[in-house]
């Protein structure tokens, strides 16, 4: 055996706990120079079902006896081109089991990732690591909120030390969305997580949302000695990215607002799909509803897209939006008033999502207006509605183009409020 093989192939990382968003240098090394080998990522993740997820990579040795994954192209595998960090976003699930569990069972929302990483040479494990993925970083404490009627977990410093502070809202998923609120207050901020329906003694569905109730929040976390005064942001995925850019337009207390996979049309509230001739508003103020598109029900599509929902057949909510904007001065009507927003607006969407072309109307807006403040609209070829996150798993979409997406908008949307602070 030569001098160079004289330890045992093995995995080689930079880090063996780290950030969900920070990269991990992964490198294969003591490997006799033009063997091929392959690497394997594997994770279980343990909610109310059980996911075993895998990805994997076939490299040829370079001659030093190595493989870096952050220089080297596999000559196959689960994701292609060189990415270090490949093996983490091309995950795929190989099976799900259900899971059983009583009344008082808590899924644990910030549970680290821990991934598996093998090394095989002729189908052999011949080295095993353990990686350890994390939502937070240590000095980051959680905290949950139940006070002024408000649903929701606030992210701050263990000290207490005041931070930037940044209001968060989830998408039509409901409840409390605290993976990216976590990993975000990870990079000096102080974070609030925010439910604004399904859960607790919040409306069950996203109709007639109050904006006051947005108001309690902002002025629930400007008394907090955890935020810094004089300055607030606020981000919004998908539904909520609504509430967050109507919240800026109506509170000046907001100075920066990012819209992630959003739109700038206030839409009727979500129910399902029925006969009924009207539909609800999804948000409020002052017991007036927000103007919306669209109050007219379109009862042909509705009942045609409970059909396509049922036969899994096209994309029923892209129908169904689109049957929502048919009338222009309606969509008119219901284009957020973003001009009156007192700060920054970053925009972020993927070109294979239809939403898109509705977040691109607050552009539109903001030109027609000459708005002093500072604008931008992030569209990624490729990507779909799953941006977001770097280096996770995407069940939906393009992977490789979400992966992508997903790696520039989250540096950029951090960027951004810290440069919103800086110039305000």
């Amino acid at each position: 055996m030569s001098l160079m093989n004289k330890n045992k192939p093995r995995i080689v990382v930079s880090e063996s706990i780290s950030l969900i968003d920070s990269p991990v240098k992964i490198t294969i090394q003591d490997v006799n120079p033009g063997e091929k080998v392959t690497i394997k990522a594997k994770r279980i993740a343990t909610g109310l079902k059980k996911l075993e997820l895998e990805s994997y990579a076939i490299f040829i040795v370079d001659r030093s006896g190595k493989v870096e994954l952050d220089s080297q192209e596999p000559i196959s595998g689960s994701y292609s081109g060189v990415d270090g960090m490949g093996l983490f976003w091309s995950l795929e699930l190989t099976k799900i089991e259900e899971l059983s569990f009583n009344n008082e069972y808590k899924v644990d929302p910030l549970a680290p990732q821990i991934f598996t990483l093998y090394l095989e040479i002729n189908q052999t494990i011949v080295h095993e690591i353990k990686i350890t993925r994390l939502w937070k970083s240590d000095n980051i404490a959680r905290h949950e909120i139940r006070e002024n009627g408000l649903v929701g977990t606030l992210f701050c410093m263990n000290d207490r030390t005041p931070l930037p502070a940044i209001i968060v809202l989830g998408g039509s998923e409901g409840g409390i969305n605290e993976y990216l609120p976590a990993l975000l207050s990870s990079h000096g901020f102080t974070v609030f997580a925010l439910a604004y329906f399904g859960m607790e003694d919040l409306p069950k569905q996203v109709v007639r949302i109050p904006l006051e109730y947005m108001k309690s929040a902002i002025d629930w976390i400007k008394s907090r000695p955890e935020a810094i005064p004089n300055w607030n942001g606020i981000h919004g995925t998908s539904k909520g990215s609504e509430l967050a850019l109507l919240t800026a337009s109506f509170f000046q207390e907001i100075k920066a607002v990012v819209s992630l996979n959003g739109s700038a049309i206030s839409f009727s509230g979500i129910v399902p799909w029925s006969k009924d001739e009207e539909l609800p508003p999804a948000w409020t103020y002052k017991g007036i509803p927000i103007p919306y598109a669209s109050p007219k029900n379109p009862i042909s599509v509705a009942l045609e897209c409970i059909e396509m929902r049922k036969k899994a057949v096209g994309d029923p909510l892209e129908k169904w939006y689109n049957a929502l904007c048919s009338d222009p001065e309606v969509v008119e009507k219901a284009v957020i008033p973003v001009e009156k927003i007192n700060g920054n607006i970053l925009l972020v969407s993927g070109k294979e999502d239809f939403t898109y072309r509705y977040s691109k109307k607050a552009i539109d807006r903001l030109k027609s207006y000459e708005t002093s403040y500072n604008y931008k609209h992030l569209i990624y070829e490729g990507a779909g509605h799953s941006i977001g996150i770097p280096y996770v798993y995407y069940s939906q979409g393009n992977k490789k183009a979400t992966a992508s997406a997903s790696l520039d908008s989250w540096k950029k949307t951090i960027e951004f409020f810290h440069e919103c602070l800086e110039t305000n």
